[in-house]
């Protein structure tokens, strides 16, 4: 095959409508103010032939206006999703570091790979889901020679895929390492060579 260069956008979603809490797989809406985030980081974007996003609202529903407003495809996937906080999810932060009950939140941040929230998802999963999201993506970019998409989705997703790009040990710290603002894009150019193997870089 032809070599040729991809490019995928990374955006976190706005600003949540309800603050201060732990939003994980609850399906909070944005705020106006999350909205705007969401245009402004978009104005600039141009030649984008397809977007992917999380299913959570917060995401979906500016995908949605979007694709439709741009006339271009839209696939929306679970395996995007954030991070399930199980029975943590959706609550308060001031709640959540008021329990001391183990395992806490703190514990969770301290050590999240050996610490999963009850009835949660635990690290090692997370990083699987999105680690075969993203190389089946690759693989699909390959086939399909997509010039440039948008990928709406969540922090913790978009922690995970920067740590696999940069081939940081699996149990990395990414929460730590990255900080990801509401509305923030992070730029992934791909370069596919003529074995069809696909070799990305952050662009910053």
């Amino acid at each position: 095959m032809k070599p040729f260069s991809s490019r995928v956008y990374l955006l976190r979603h706005g600003e949540l409508a309800e603050q201060g809490v732990l939003a994980g797989h609850t399906d909070f809406a944005l705020s106006d103010i999350g909205v705007e985030q969401l245009n402004i980081a978009c104005a600039e974007l141009v030649n984008i032939e397809r977007i992917i996003s999380s299913t959570l609202k917060r995401c979906s529903v500016f995908a949605t206006e979007l694709a439709n407003r741009q006339q271009i495809p839209l696939i929306l996937t679970d395996q995007i999703r954030e991070f399930n906080f199980g029975d943590w999810d959706g609550c308060k932060y001031e709640y959540l570091w008021q329990q001391t009950h183990s395992p806490s939140i703190g514990d969770f941040w301290q050590d999240p790979w050996h610490v999963t929230p009850p009835s949660g998802e635990s690290m090692a999963d997370f990083h699987e889901r999105v680690a075969t999201w993203w190389q089946t993506l690759l693989v699909d970019i390959a086939k399909t020679e997509t010039q440039a998409q948008l990928v709406i989705t969540h922090a913790g997703v978009i922690k995970q895929l920067l740590a696999i790009i940069c081939q940081l040990p699996k149990q990395s710290q990414q929460q730590d390492i990255f900080s990801i603002g509401y509305g923030k894009l992070v730029c992934i150019d791909i370069f596919i060579d003529e074995n069809a193997v696909s070799w990305p870089k952050i662009v910053f």
